[in-house]
């Protein structure tokens, strides 16, 4: 990492745009997935014979990973991008001690997982470590909560960063995974403390929205008002749909400032907008192998639009 941030953006830029409508088009409409990577192919994605959906997917992570390493201004800003790809690895390590997890599932990223899994944390951020050796004096062995304690983990990680601009991100995608866990909440009538620290949004708002009605009422006054309404309409049925407003929102966050070349904002949008890329590439990949293409033309991102 030797670079400047102009050249950094400029790496970016000319990186963006592997996607758009007419190219998902093709991609969807392939008779195979042999034949959808084979389309990916033109578009400059890198396909392993005989690797899997998600095999593939990873891989083309693996150079987001990469890119981000190599091509980034800052240390600081690589460290918290490629922060929820150590920390997803740690989390297949760690539930690898009670149950068989995916071999593919590992990210390229730089972090030993052995040592995890052999309960060696001497190497690992102090949030991490923090989180890794509470689990292991609750012999906690429940995947849900082993990805809870190491998602909060990671987010303190990555509001540990000095960048405004990282730090604005993170706290929007973490208001944004906290009302749409209210509405899963609110919905299944659960109750109890599955929230992450770290947002805007302040945990007695949140707690409250599992029982006071309107659901959105309590988002009013933040600026997620219009977000927690769309979540709410028919009874909380179409959830995924805010899946994916939560990843526009965050694009659209960082895409208002993509000329300021002088800034960090280019690249954190790129590192986005690949990640919502990807996202849409399996989901096309998933419908042309399960042949539920016309359930695909739902769930194109807005950015694709």
């Amino acid at each position: 990492m030797n670079t400047t941030r102009v050249f950094a953006n400029m790496s970016a830029v000319i990186n963006s745009g592997r996607l758009n409508g007419e190219r998902l088009r093709r991609i969807i409409e392939s008779k195979t997935v042999a034949d959808a990577f084979k389309v990916l192919g033109d578009y400059g994605y890198v396909y392993s014979e005989g690797a899997s959906v998600d095999g593939f997917i990873v891989g083309e992570t693996n150079r987001l990973i990469e890119f981000v390493a190599e091509e980034t201004a800052s240390s600081k800003l690589a460290d918290a991008l490629t922060a929820r790809f150590k920390y997803n690895n740690v989390k297949l390590a760690y539930k690898s001690r009670f149950t068989a997890v995916p071999s593919d599932g590992y990210y390229a990223a730089d972090i030993d997982v052995n040592r995890i899994t052999d309960g060696d944390y001497e190497d690992v951020d102090r949030f991490m470590a923090q989180a890794l050796t509470e689990l292991d004096e609750q012999n906690e062995s429940r995947p849900q909560a082993i990805d809870l304690a190491l998602t909060r983990a990671m987010y303190s990680y990555i509001l540990s960063c000095p960048l405004a601009i990282v730090k604005k991100y993170a706290r929007a995608e973490i208001d944004m995974k906290n009302i749409l866990s209210a509405a899963r909440m609110n919905k299944l009538k659960l109750s109890g403390e599955q929230f992450i620290s770290g947002g805007r949004i302040n945990v007695d708002t949140l707690v409250a929205s599992l029982t006071e009605e309107p659901f959105a009422s309590n988002f009013e006054r933040t600026p997620y008002a219009e977000y927690a309404e769309r979540i709410a309409e028919n009874d909380f049925s179409d959830l995924w749909k805010s899946e994916m407003e939560a990843d526009d929102f965050l694009y659209y966050l960082t895409h208002r400032d993509v000329a300021a070349y002088s800034s960090f904002t280019p690249f954190l949008n790129y590192y986005t907008e690949t990640l919502i890329e990807l996202k849409t590439v399996k989901t096309a990949l998933v419908c042309v192998k399960t042949n539920s293409r016309d359930l695909f033309y739902k769930r194109i991102p807005e950015i694709y639009k």
